[in-house]
């Protein structure tokens, strides 16, 4: 079987030529997918990706779409990049099954070729996807919601940027056009423009309805604006693709850490609102990160004195696996604590906190009086199994 490039010239065969041989489908490997046109010879294109090197790259690296990378499918790892691993992890679960269909696509092998023409054949546009139109919807409401929290609501420099929130629907657009783009179907970010500006004048009157651009987007692009992808997959070089999507991820980062610096705020028990950089600042300073951050350096400084082994064992006393440093915290002691210490604390503050005695705050202090008796069990406990273990070595020696 010969394969051919295709030309349209609008004149029919010349008189006297001799026919040659035509690819059934009408297609040639690494050319134009249109069965319209007359073909001329060329070669057969040659498979570049391995089915098993796909996978591989899917276990090793799935998390961070490395299977995408290397079937050229970069929009796609775009996009599970900003939907946290493909909304949390369904579309790279979904790749697994999907990567046979990638490979064969990418190497526009025999097989695939004549499906795929017999489609376009039937089918002058490509035929609804519900995974595609269902993730367009999802992706682009968070992009859209993304953009729009990013704006910030205090003024910078004296000039207030919260108009911009009405923007937030080209959000939705972008998201739209690029899941669009992707495999073997384009469209142009027209349509998808057209569809989610639209709800920005109604946005101004009513600002929730501004979260029914991504669906506006996907129904108009996918009704004027979607066709088949008839040219092969450009063959860019790995700098110019990375780059690509490394500058996507510093605009996604920028957004985000714009809305968590300038809008992000965290509720107290009052109900007072705290912006999320007053609240990290007071958290660096908290008891419990200066806590954590004491325990980070006993363990650094044991790695660097004993090793990692006895670092290790270190560590995971800090972890209290038995619950004992939590028990002598509650009964007010230190460690290494005698029986009768244990015991003349647990005493005390059972009559302190003994439910009869506080009738105005009885729930609160019959959880405090349950936490100091459980905490009394547990010392006894470890106490016991110790002097036992203790009995035993000193039978066997």
């Amino acid at each position: 079987m010969q394969y051919y490039e295709f030309y349209d010239d609008g004149e029919g065969p010349e008189e006297g030529s001799v026919a040659k041989d035509v690819n059934p489908v009408g297609y040639i490997a690494g050319g134009d997918l249109d069965f319209r046109k007359r073909p001329r010879p060329r070669p057969v294109k040659k498979a570049t990706k391995s089915i098993w090197i796909a996978y591989i790259c899917w276990l090793l690296g799935g998390w961070c779409s490395l299977h995408l990378l290397y079937l050229r499918r970069d929009r796609q790892a775009l996009i599970w990049y900003t939907t946290f691993f493909g909304f949390a992890g369904v579309g790279i679960v979904r790749d697994f099954f999907r990567i046979p269909e990638y490979v064969r696509d990418i190497n526009e092998s025999n097989q695939y070729v004549e499906q795929l023409t017999s489609k376009m054949k039937k089918y002058s546009k490509p035929p609804f996807s519900l995974v595609r139109f269902v993730g367009q919807i999802l992706t682009g409401n968070s992009w859209s919601f993304l953009l729009g929290a990013a704006v910030p609501r205090e003024p910078i420099f004296g000039v207030s940027l919260v108009p911009l929130v009405h923007l937030a629907p080209v959000g939705a657009a972008l998201a739209v056009w690029i899941i669009g783009n992707i495999g073997r179907e384009q469209g142009s970010l027209k349509w998808a423009m057209i569809g989610a500006l639209g709800v920005v004048p109604i946005s101004f009157i009513h600002p929730p309805v501004t979260n029914f651009s991504a669906v506006t987007s996907t129904v108009l692009f996918n009704w004027k604006g979607k066709k088949w992808l008839r040219t092969p997959y450009p063959k860019t070089h790995i700098c110019k693709r990375l780059a690509t999507l490394l500058m996507c991820g510093l605009v996604f980062t920028s957004l985000w850490a714009s809305h968590f610096y300038f809008n992000a705020t965290v509720t107290d028990k009052n109900g007072e609102e705290i912006k999320m950089r007053d609240a990290a600042k007071n958290f660096i300073n908290s008891p419990m990160f200066l806590e954590f951050k004491r325990n980070l350096g006993v363990l650094y400084s044991n790695i660097l004195e004993y090793g990692w082994k006895t670092a290790w064992t270190n560590f995971i006393e800090l972890l209290d696996p038995q619950g004992e440093m939590h028990a002598l915290k509650v009964l007010g002691l230190k460690k290494g604590a005698s029986q009768e210490e244990i015991k003349s604390a647990y005493k005390e503050l059972a009559r302190e906190w003994h439910p009869d005695k506080h009738r105005e705050k009885k729930e609160e202090a019959n959880a405090r009086f349950v936490e100091i008796q459980a905490a009394y069990e547990r010392l006894s406990a470890i106490k016991n199994q110790r002097k036992l273990r203790n009995k035993l070595e000193e039978e066997r020696q």
